[in-house]
């Protein structure tokens, strides 16, 4: 049995009477041959955030939660913005930035800028983080915490009933399993293959109803 003492101040401070606030980090559910690291010593946060006015480019890209894919955190309807489309301050971000929606973490909305981010913004129901690559691959930690052991967790810790969100604080604090760089590469690997065979059949789904609609097509012209 885990026991933890916390002071009065520490309690009201918090501003939360739940139990899992002081004591779930999780790291005791998370079965894994991989030792648990905070996610607060694997990344930095970057809290930056500007105005759409005062962004340099005339074009740039927007990320909101409506434009990330549950799950495979795949981009859904994403286009460059103009300034006057973006309607208040919004986080920066560059490539090979992770964001994690913190919006219904259940959602399991992380997206990973890779290609063509050099920078953009995005909605400030993300956490945007910026991986330290000498301890995590940014599409390795993309996949861990989108899993669904993870969102487990972090959906645990979520506060609000209509808009339940997971704090920073909370975020940071939380505990994944990490492999060694070595052992990252090889799950780098499989997992682009999977992302390429995702994409195939998605464009595949794309196709199929308009070869349908063709080959009744041909069938009422012959």
């Amino acid at each position: 049995m885990r026991t933890i003492e916390i002071s009065a101040a520490d309690l009201f401070n918090a501003g939360r009477w739940r139990v899992e606030f002081f004591t779930d980090d999780n790291s005791h559910n998370i079965g894994s041959k991989w030792p648990a690291v905070r996610i607060a010593d694997i990344v930095e946060e970057s809290n930056t955030a500007i105005a759409p006015n005062d962004h340099e480019d005339e074009e740039f890209y927007y990320v909101g939660l409506e434009n990330v894919e549950s799950v495979t955190g795949d981009t859904v309807a994403l286009q460059k913005c103009g300034r006057a489309e973006i309607k208040s301050r919004s986080k920066v971000f560059g490539k090979d930035y992770v964001l994690y929606g913190r919006l219904r973490p259940y959602l399991r909305k992380v997206f990973w800028a890779e290609g063509n981010y050099s920078v953009g913004l995005c909605s400030t129901e993300f956490i945007v983080l910026k991986p330290i690559k000498e301890k995590v691959l940014p599409s390795v930690l993309r996949a861990i915490l989108a899993s669904e052991a993870i969102a487990k967790q972090l959906s645990r810790l979520q506060i609000g009933a209509a808009l339940p969100r997971i704090s920073s604080s909370d975020f940071f604090r939380t505990t994944i399993p990490l492999p060694p760089l070595k052992v990252q590469e090889e799950i780098a690997k499989k997992l682009n293959v999977l992302k390429v065979e995702r994409l195939r059949l998605k464009t595949r789904l794309i196709e199929n109803p308009a070869e349908i609609d063709q080959v009744v097509a041909d069938l009422a012209l012959a």
